[in-house]
């Protein structure tokens, strides 16, 4: 375990390395020059998370003000009497149980104990009520006492539901290696409810407890105990108190509320994947129009070909920020949401969509990587392929640096070139040229006959996805005897009918984009 020591020394060698500049720590983040690997002597995750989502600045001087201000709030919250987790309302057998007369004691550390009112049972309920039926004023408080007991019970079951199959396969959250892990869960159970009792009209939607578990890991994997009242801490300056206080255990729950709060509702995650359902589907229009102008091949092979319906398989890749889609081991996911977080911007409206953008354009790119596969199967081989998109094995830590590191570069020129079209065409070549070298289909828009058409660059180029899909039979069985013409002919004719239907679906998409637009202006306005 990391000691005392050892992270006031990482933390002053980070500020120093960036300059004591907030700015030039989030470019070295997104640069892929901060990680564990390039600066083992300077690296902190719960450094990057909280100095960013927290404190905004790395003045040392500044952070024990901005750690009290963020602390109380969430101090203050779990104090109230209305949000006080029900426990006493589970069944008796369910692990997380407990009596309601039963002092109190939290997974979240307290200064004093939640005061709470006796909850209504439903005999007593009907004892009211026999009391006086003419009471209608003092029926109708009890009732909507008694919706709100079943509301929060619901609520808590729910989450209770999620946070016990969360990770099954990580050793963090398995009871066979944390013995801790009961009082683990109850912290994350306590987090989430409280924050939807705060955000009730979004509520707990699945997924929250992914996104929340993954950062609770990561935030708790270098929290220490630290006791700032301890007169042994006298040896210690006021800006030493204040980077050990950052790192303080004791506060972990304060601090991961703020950070997922401030996540989920300034990057845009909660409004463009979460919120409504409106919001959401316009997210995957937008996904769509992105994909045709940049991969016209993979658009039509999803959508025309296969009519497969990207609802199908993208929410998930949106709402849980690719954390399924990029390994099993979560160091992968943890070095894109590094960079993620770190892209993000003062709150500005450009800023709130600034990550959800850059989540759609790094899953066109993972379409692009499995490009083949993509355009050579048949409907059922496919959505297989993007619910279970294949796992990349890197033969060292730096492969797999570099991979993310790429990913999200490229990732970032999109989203630079968003609303040119003509660039993200050209991005859209240069990619497919980086990932799929053997397979080069590219498509030109002539002014003289308006109309689509492939233009042959190298001796090794395709010209329709049914020559793609010829390579990958060759290798699964012996070449059929069919006549050169004949095979050029059809080659023709599939050709010219793709290209139709995509320059229709073009004009389409764009008439459908500039609507949307118009939507979004409008509702800023």
């Amino acid at each position: 375990m990391i000691n005392e020591g050892e992270i006031i020394s990482k933390v002053f060698l980070a500020i120093d390395k960036a300059k004591g500049n907030i700015t030039s720590f989030k470019k070295s983040i997104s640069d892929g020059e901060y990680t564990k690997i390039k600066q083992p002597s300077t690296f902190s995750r719960l450094l990057i998370w909280k100095s960013i989502l927290i404190l905004d600045t790395l003045k040392i001087s500044t952070w024990e003000s901005k750690l009290n201000d963020s602390r109380i709030v969430f101090h203050q919250l779990i104090m109230r009497d209305d949000m006080r987790i029900p426990w006493f309302e589970l069944d008796e057998d369910c692990q997380y149980y407990q009596t309601q007369d039963i002092k109190r004691k939290s997974s979240i550390n307290r200064k004093s104990s939640l005061r709470g009112t006796k909850s209504l049972k439903k005999a007593s309920f009907r004892e009211q009520v026999s009391e006086d039926p003419l009471n209608f004023k003092k029926l109708t408080k009890e009732m909507e006492k008694h919706s709100l007991v079943n509301e929060n019970l619901e609520l808590l079951q729910i989450i209770i539901l999620d946070i016990d199959r969360l990770f099954p396969g990580d050793l963090f959250f398995s009871e066979s290696n944390n013995s801790n892990l009961l009082y683990i869960k109850k912290q994350l159970i306590e987090i989430l409810y409280v924050w939807c009792k705060c955000n009730i009209t979004i509520g707990y939607k699945q997924g929250f407890h992914e996104i929340l578990g993954l950062i609770y890991k990561n935030l708790y994997m270098e929290s220490i105990n630290f006791d700032l009242n301890d007169p042994k801490n006298i040896k210690y300056s006021n800006e030493e108190l204040a980077i050990l206080s950052l790192y303080n255990k004791n506060f972990l729950c304060h601090d991961l509320f703020i950070i997922f709060n401030k996540f989920m509702l300034s990057s845009g995650i909660l409004s463009n994947f979460y919120e409504t359902e409106i919001k959401l589907t316009k997210s995957i229009e937008l996904f769509n129009i992105n994909l045709m102008k940049i991969d016209q091949f993979i658009y039509y092979t999803l959508t025309t070909k296969l009519k497969l319906d990207t609802q199908l398989w993208i929410i998930r890749y949106l709402r849980l920020l690719l954390s399924r889609e990029l390994g099993n081991d979560m160091e992968i996911t943890n070095l894109l949401w590094d960079k993620l977080i770190s892209s993000q911007g003062s709150e500005s409206k450009e800023s709130s969509s600034r990550i959800p953008q850059l989540l759609m354009f790094i899953t066109i790119i993972l379409l692009i990587q499995q490009k083949m596969d993509l355009v050579t199967s048949d409907f059922s081989e496919c959505l297989s392929l993007l619910l279970h998109y294949p796992i990349i094995q890197f033969k060292s830590p730096s492969k797999r640096d570099s991979y993310i590191k790429n990913l999200f570069k490229d990732a970032e020129k999109l989203y630079e070139k968003r609303n040119d079209d003509l660039k993200l065409y050209e991005l859209g070549n240069k990619l497919n040229l980086k990932y799929n070298p053997s397979l080069k289909i590219s498509m030109n828009y002539h002014k003289n006959n308006n109309d689509l058409s492939d233009t042959n660059s190298n001796n090794s180029a395709r010209s329709s996805i049914d020559s793609a899909s010829s390579v990958k039979k060759q290798q699964q069985q012996p070449p059929q005897n069919q006549p050169k013409n004949d095979r050029h002919e059809q080659m023709k004719f599939e050709k010219t009918r793709l290209e139709m239907k995509l320059k229709k679906k073009a004009q389409s998409l764009m008439q459908n984009g500039k609507s949307i637009e118009n939507i979004n202006s409008n509702d800023k306005s």
